[in-house]
């Protein structure tokens, strides 16, 4: 996704204004917004229609805000090769009274008290993509979805979108822009956490792919050959996916905990081996909320 960096706004008014929100519910009328409890989610940013193949199976959020407080980001990527083969995701809990800053701050956008569609940017952005918002908050369950969000420069000429959907564009990438720099937004006391630690899921999805007809590897680093580390056949893992080549499933308990100890020894070239067959497994975290079984295709 391609991105126009903004200016956000000075700290200190932003701070200002979220904390001040804290003693009002939406709309700026009083207490506080009614949210879903524990691991549901109550707010989330997502990238959909990437053009990489199976990105609904991989792509993974890039803010999540769960009912305890809990906000789940991507953490900074490694550059090497062959990198981890677990990814970087990092936790930290918000007080109730930093759950409630953000949320107004959603509010005050006025543009969630309906799901919508802004996509006209899609005619002159090739290959934007869409960032989903989705809110749970106040019994009503909304979704933003807009198409190249950042991707349009405020002065440029766009016939066809409609001065809403251009002034929506900017409320919502100053929010996602925002929302990414928590830190710099709210007090060390809106933080049950003082600081970010690493996510550790309860499940994981796993991609398994035969390798056995990969071509040499011409990196001159070569894979690193171990035994799978769970009971079961790869053959009959999960349920195929994309074009067949892919079995794609959910793992939880101690089966998770024997995945996530193995990975976390394995970077992108390890292969798995079980018999006589090499198999190269894809990890991607299960958020709280997420259901045990890999997502379907959008139709």
């Amino acid at each position: 996704m391609t991105r126009i960096a903004r200016p956000l706004a000075p700290a200190a008014l932003v701070l200002s204004l979220l904390l001040s929100a804290c003693s009002q519910g939406s709309g700026g009328s009083p207490g506080p917004i009614a949210h879903p409890p524990g691991d549901d989610m109550v707010l989330r940013i997502e990238f959909g229609g990437g053009m990489i193949r199976d990105f609904f199976l991989t792509s993974f959020p890039q803010f999540t805000m769960t009912g305890d407080g809990r906000v789940i980001v991507p953490g900074a990527q490694i550059d090497l090769f062959p990198g981890p083969a677990l990814p970087a995701v990092n936790v930290r809990k918000l007080t109730e009274a930093g759950v409630q800053a953000v949320l107004n701050e959603v509010a005050r956008t006025g543009l969630f008290s309906q799901s919508a569609e802004y996509l006209g940017a899609a005619n002159f952005v090739a290959d934007g993509g869409e960032t989903i918002f989705t809110l749970h908050a106040e019994g009503k369950d909304v979704t933003i979805r807009v198409a190249a969000l950042g991707g349009l420069v405020p002065e440029g000429n766009y016939p066809g979108i409609s001065a809403e959907e251009l002034a929506a564009h900017r409320t919502l990438s100053r929010l996602a822009d925002e929302l990414g720099n928590l830190d710099a937004q709210l007090p060390a006391s809106s933080w049950v956490d003082a600081g970010w630690k690493p996510f550790v899921p309860e499940a994981l999805r796993l991609l398994v792919r035969n390798a056995d007809a990969d071509p040499p590897d011409d990196s001159g680093i070569g894979n690193v050959i171990v035994d799978w580390p769970v009971d079961g056949d790869p053959t009959s893992f999960g349920a195929p996916a994309s074009d067949g080549t892919i079995r794609c499933g959910v793992v939880s308990g101690q089966e998770a905990k024997d995945w996530y100890a193995a990975l976390g020894n394995a970077n992108q070239q390890t292969r798995f081996a079980k018999g006589e067959h090499r198999y190269q497994v894809t990890v991607r975290f299960q958020l709280p909320d997420e259901p045990s079984e890999c997502p379907q295709p959008a139709s």
